[in-house]
């Protein structure tokens, strides 16, 4: 069957697409390897070593800050605004979870690690959802 013009991307549409792809692929990349490495304790055993692979997630994290910046700019005044109240969802859906987090952790209930992970991923998870939710898709 063949793709009728309303379904089609205009070429900005599809250079802004790719352009998102490119700009989130090396970090996602990055956070999948370090997580790996983590995963399977290749980072060593000496302290020194364990603070600076912990901390070298945050160089794929300040990318995906980096990246999202990027696709808000290049994004219409509609795509800004779908965008802005998904991560709006996404980060109220973070606070609460943090904050039952605390309240968890004050109680003893869990480990705290795992809690402020699950947190991150709920905002994360939230964020992606209310954005697909928001944004209309030609079928």
């Amino acid at each position: 069957m063949g793709t009728t013009p309303e379904n089609r991307q205009s070429r900005s549409d599809t250079v802004r697409t790719r352009a998102w792809f490119l700009d989130w692929l090396p970090a996602v990349i990055a956070l999948g390897l370090l997580g790996v490495i983590a995963e399977f304790g290749l980072f060593g055993s000496a302290d020194s070593w364990k603070l600076f692979w912990s901390l070298l997630n945050l160089a794929p994290g300040l990318w995906i800050v980096r990246a999202v910046i990027r696709s808000l700019r290049r994004a219409d005044e509609y795509q800004r605004r779908c965008q802005l109240e998904a991560l709006a969802i996404g980060f109220g859906v973070l606070i609460m979870a943090i904050y039952a987090t605390g309240l968890l952790q004050a109680a003893g209930v869990g480990d705290l690690r795992q809690l402020v992970q699950i947190s991150f991923i709920a905002g994360i998870l939230t964020w992606i959802a209310a954005l697909l939710l928001k944004t209309p898709r030609a079928r």
